[in-house]
């Protein structure tokens, strides 16, 4: 009957089960605490049965990071949709923070410094070309898409880290209209940045 049982596991285990089990072991305990053995207990599983799926925990990680960039993407991509310049700024940071809070712990992996730079660059294909197609609607010159671009991000994240990490938890104050003094700024700075001379 053991046998049985641990042939059944085995059956039931592929790449995306175990990407899967990560990804809500992130969720729940944090980027950080993510180990092969903490996911082999999630899955009932050795941790030698777990490489035949990822290479090492680095992979496993890297894998947390692109596919976390990868939803965020289709996020942005579909709020993206028949907005331009500062309005579609302002929709695309009301997204970002929407996904913080809705996935904080995918959210603080992406924003490690990326394990596999290309697969993680690709996987960031919509985000970045969604944020240029709103800067560029708005007035602004090629060269400065990508550090206007930065800037935006750096404010937003700014907020996005520390609501997430709790650092607001006491305070009484309208967090939502504290956020959008901070996309206003930062919207405003890229509006002005494209109508500079």
């Amino acid at each position: 009957m053991a046998r049985t049982s641990e042939t059944a596991r085995r059956a039931r285990l592929d790449q995306e089960a175990v990407l899967q089990a990560a990804e809500a072991l992130v969720d729940r305990e944090g980027y950080d605490a993510l180990t092969m053995t903490l996911l082999a207990a999630e899955l009932d599983a050795r941790v030698s049965s777990l490489y035949n799926h990822v290479a090492n925990l680095e992979d496993l990680r890297a894998s947390i990071q692109v596919r976390a960039m990868r939803l965020l993407g289709d996020h942005v991509r579909r709020a993206a949709m028949g907005h331009a310049g500062a309005d579609g700024l302002r929709v695309l940071s009301h997204e970002l923070r929407a996904f913080a809070r809705a996935h904080p712990q995918r959210y603080a992996a992406i924003t490690r410094p990326p394990i596999d730079r290309e697969a993680f660059f690709a996987a960031a294909a919509d985000t970045i070309e969604a944020l240029a197609v709103m800067v560029r609607s708005a007035g602004l010159p090629e060269e400065r898409l990508l550090p206007t671009g930065m800037a935006v991000f750096a404010a937003l994240h700014g907020f996005v880290s520390l609501e997430v990490a709790g650092y607001f938890g006491g305070v009484e104050d309208d967090l939502d209209g504290v956020y959008e003094t901070v996309v206003r700024g930062a919207v405003t700075a890229a509006v002005l940045e494209a109508t500079h001379d």
